[in-house]
């Protein structure tokens, strides 16, 4: 069938496929139209003109938008080839070397986004100022594969095959009480003193990846008195002295106000850089992909 499509598009008409990549891209067509800056019908034409030409349905409709299709998932990646040798083929030209702008879509867990990733930005932006970064969650389901963003950051490899990966740095958990929590409570002196206190995790249906469930190998009874879906809200919830948590180093503060409990017990997670492999020669992504990789001293200067 791909073969079929491909000897169609021998006459492609470039300004359909920009059209195709922006609904792949955004997943609706509203979204795709308004980054266009045209009208959905207008959109809409372009779009159908692509199905026409290659015989065969690239997007359905779903609840939450469009969906790609096989056909229309595999075509993504023979185009955004022919796009990244078309824009780096046009960034020879540019007078200040590579020409970098458009918009870069990012997933990542929230405390990376909040803690490290954004913070760093300024520095990125000055450089190119006329690069629009999109951060967005990864929430339950979420599929770098399905064009759902450009680049993620995730905890351990990605399931999903066909993606670039490489190890971006490495950060720590522990067990954490606030100072007012001991003094009223106690310090448990093992786990199942632990499990005698008010303990805070996650909402455990919401986690996007269960290697996110350390409080389970802390202990498999572990029950949370308070669970916030937020890594950061329960930093919060611990400081506030409502309970015992695991939490991101890399989040805290010197002066939290917080103490380590039961301290033997550290656990570590690997967060990794995902992209796609047809757009890293993309200007804008490759940007971003290079800055990114400088990002893995803030998670230990956070501390």
């Amino acid at each position: 069938m791909l073969y079929r499509v491909l000897m169609k598009l021998r006459q492609l008409n470039w300004e359909d496929a920009r059209y195709f990549l922006a609904v792949a891209r955004a997943g609706q067509l509203g979204r795709a139209a308004d980054l266009l800056g045209v009208s959905v019908m207008t959109l809409s034409r372009h779009l159908n003109q692509l199905q026409r030409r290659v015989g065969t349905s690239l997007l359905t409709r779903h609840s939450k938008g469009m969906q790609l299709t096989n056909e229309g998932t595999r075509l993504v990646e023979y185009l955004e080839r022919a796009e990244a040798e078309i824009e780096a083929a046009g960034s020879i030209f540019e007078s200040r070397g590579q020409s970098v702008s458009g918009t870069v879509r990012i997933a990542a867990p929230e405390g990376f986004a909040l803690k490290v990733l954004t913070p760093n930005l300024a520095t990125l932006l000055r450089e190119h100022p006329d690069l629009n970064v999109e951060i967005v969650p990864q929430t339950l389901g979420f599929s770098l594969s399905r064009r759902e963003a450009d680049i993620a950051v995730m905890v351990g490899h990605p399931s999903e095959g066909q993606l670039h990966s490489e190890l971006l740095g490495t950060y720590d958990l522990g067990l954490y009480a606030s100072e007012s929590y001991v003094a009223a409570h106690g310090m448990p002196m093992s786990v199942d003193e632990l499990l005698n206190h008010r303990l805070i995790g996650y909402v455990e249906d919401l986690l996007f990846s269960e290697r996110l469930n350390i409080a389970k190998q802390v202990a498999s009874e572990w029950i949370s008195n308070l669970a916030i879906y937020s890594p950061i809200g329960q930093v919060e919830a611990v400081r506030a002295g409502l309970g015992i948590g695991v939490l991101h180093e890399f989040l805290l503060d010197h002066d939290e106000g917080l103490v380590s409990v039961l301290p033997e017990l550290r656990f570590s997670r690997e967060f990794f850089l995902v992209s796609h492999p047809t757009t890293a020669r993309v200007p804008r992504i490759q940007a971003m992909l290079t800055f990114m990789r400088t990002l893995s001293d803030s998670m230990h200067s956070a501390v």
